[in-house]
């Protein structure tokens, strides 16, 4: 037998029906997503919603918000209280652009 550069011992060889790599190529490790991270991507896709036969493409958050304001709207109390929830938990200033709402007393006017 004839062994050296290119010639390795038989015995040392891939046997015929058998893979040198038993085990395969190892998998990728799957990165680990945050729950945080996987909800807010799913909150930040557009989805399309009809209201009166026009249609809007929107977030899922903003969806969701209409959705809770909608029915507090229509005296649902669970739906208020969310809604009270959502408002305390993300407090934030106004964007720009946003309109002011102020109110004003016969009192206030006087002075």
């Amino acid at each position: 037998m004839n062994t050296g550069y290119r010639n390795p011992p038989k015995d040392t060889q891939f046997k015929k029906g058998s893979s040198g790599n038993s085990r395969g190529r190892p998998r990728k490790a799957v990165p680990q997503v945050s729950i945080g991270s996987q909800f807010r991507k799913v909150a930040r896709e557009l989805v399309t919603i009809e209201v009166s036969g026009t249609r809007y493409k929107m977030s899922r958050w903003d969806a969701y918000v209409r959705q809770i304001y909608n029915m507090a709207l229509n005296k649902d109390v669970s739906a208020a209280r969310l809604l009270d929830q959502l408002r305390r938990q993300f407090p934030g200033d106004l964007l720009p652009g946003d309109p002011i709402t102020l109110l004003s007393t016969e009192a206030d006017a006087k002075l």
